[in-house]
């Protein structure tokens, strides 16, 4: 059951008047029309491919800036006191960090997965104690509504173990910035409210920055946020998530003030997380596992000559990945047996008259309230191959690409010299980790690969490309 984590009522009614509550608006239905996150273009890390470019000769001094330069942790830089770090308050959900560099080196400065900004050092003990509000830290990389490093478990190979027909490896640095000797450098880190309807902190308050485990007991808080800012997710699936398991405010409470803060899909996302919280017994971070199997089924069925073929390449699918989630196969006849949120992708073939393969998708998504499949959306495909030359990771690759292009949709939203900022907008019940945009410029196509882009579920984002156009081309989910 969803909402199983029903505890006792609270002043909540008290609460209602201070900062860190709920933020509600006026639409309060996922059918509306998603929010920009930000007013300001994301900047997620883009990985451009374009074979035309040859790489570029390397400056012959490397081996002096190498000798200059250190990498070193923020916390252990202040410890050290090779950094002065100072963190304040900005609004309810991102906290401003001014960052010194003390000594003659420049250093790469690195914010690791699960930092808490804290209100004062006297609530380490339960996180709840006295105090102000703290902040659990997502990421200095993001910007909208993104939360977390999104690094992908097990490396860059997400779907390591899995027959992928995912794009080539990435390899990026998340939560590291250099900061050059006797320096000092403004950064903003995405953040979420650790104490429930405590006054959201300004720029007059200050925090310490420490871990999570110096600042909370409870292994269920370090494993939380730890899991969150290492594997990413939006804002509001994080908020939610931390209120339960920091605060024990219950899913069912929140449903009642679904806005500005959370959707109704970003609450099932937040409750799928927390009972994987509580399945991942002794272990420092979520098992990613239990975030994306069981959340995508395909069923593939075929009309006139396909229909033999369907039954083949259906089965064939069964632990392939399609949207970063692994498949679950289905039969013609089967059920679906599944915790929300979760997609279904009814796939029909049939054959076209110069003997290509033609596909319908139909998109449903499990609701959380009634445990319904609802219709999300439709798709088409078409492959050149006739359906018995078809292979597997070629329709694999087919429907990926159909879905993502119906129901992640980009259109230029401001232009500008060499740059176009494209609205993303998310209809799809995950966050959106990357996808990868297909541009056109003056030098040719080239695949764009916004990483951390953090869209969430029924949301919508700016992001800015160096192209003049671009198209969806393909979408990587990770679970949350």
């Amino acid at each position: 059951m969803l909402w199983r984590r029903l505890l006792s009522a609270r002043a909540w009614c008290a609460a209602a008047t201070l900062g860190c509550t709920f933020t509600v608006s006026t639409a309060r239905s996922d059918d509306a029309k998603p929010a920009v996150a930000s007013a300001k273009p994301v900047a997620p890390v883009v990985v451009k491919s374009d074979a035309s470019k040859s790489a570029q000769p390397v400056a012959a001094p490397v081996a002096k800036l190498v000798a200059e330069t250190e990498t070193i942790g923020v916390l252990e830089g202040q410890r050290q006191g090779a950094l002065k770090v100072e963190a304040r308050g900005k609004g309810r959900d991102h906290v401003s960090i001014a960052v010194e560099n003390t000594t003659n080196k420049r250093l790469n400065v690195i914010f690791p997965p699960g930092l808490v900004a804290a209100m004062s050092v006297g609530q380490a003990a339960g996180g709840r104690a006295g105090g102000g509000q703290s902040m659990g830290l997502g990421s200095i990389d993001n910007q909208g509504n993104a939360f977390g490093q999104f690094r992908r478990p097990g490396g860059d190979a997400a779907a390591a173990g899995f027959r992928s027909v995912g794009t080539e490896p990435v390899s990026v640095a998340r939560g590291v910035v250099t900061v050059p000797a006797g320096k000092r450098i403004d950064l903003v880190s995405s953040s979420a409210c650790l104490n429930f309807g405590l006054a959201t902190p300004t720029p007059r308050d200050r925090f310490t920055l420490m871990d999570v485990n110096d600042y909370s007991n409870d292994a269920r808080v370090r494993k939380a946020l730890r899991s969150l800012s290492t594997y990413g997710t939006s804002q509001g699936v994080a908020q939610a998530a931390l209120w339960n398991v920091c605060n024990g405010l219950s899913f069912e409470t929140m449903s009642q003030h679904v806005g500005q803060s959370f959707n109704m899909s970003e609450l099932a996302l937040a409750s799928r997380f927390v009972e994987a919280v509580d399945a991942s017994n002794g272990a420092e971070l979520v098992d990613p596992t239990y975030l994306t199997e069981g959340r995508l089924f395909v069923r593939v069925v075929g009309e006139g000559k396909a229909a033999s073929q369907a039954a083949r390449l259906g089965k064939s699918l069964d632990g392939m990945t399609i949207l970063g989630l692994r498949v679950r196969a289905l039969a013609p006849n089967e059920g679906i047996s599944a915790i929300a949120p979760a997609l279904s992708l009814n796939v029909t073939l049939s054959t076209g008259n110069a003997g290509e393969t033609r596909g319908k998708v139909a998109v449903n998504a499990l609701a959380i309230n009634n445990q319904q499949w609802m219709p999300v959306g439709r798709a088409s495909f078409r492959d050149g191959s006739e359906p018995s030359n078809l292979e597997a990771g070629d329709l694999a690759r087919a429907i990926d690409h159909a879905v993502a292009s119906a129901l992640v949709t980009v259109r230029p939203y401001r232009r500008g010299t060499g740059v176009t900022t494209l609205r993303v907008e998310n209809k799809l019940p995950f966050t959106i980790d990357t996808v990868t945009i297909k541009a056109a410029g003056v030098n040719g196509s080239a695949a764009h690969a916004l990483v951390g882009l953090g869209v969430g579920p029924g949301r919508a984002a700016l992001a800015p490309i160096e192209a003049s156009s671009g198209a969806v081309d393909r979408v990587t989910l990770n679970g949350l």
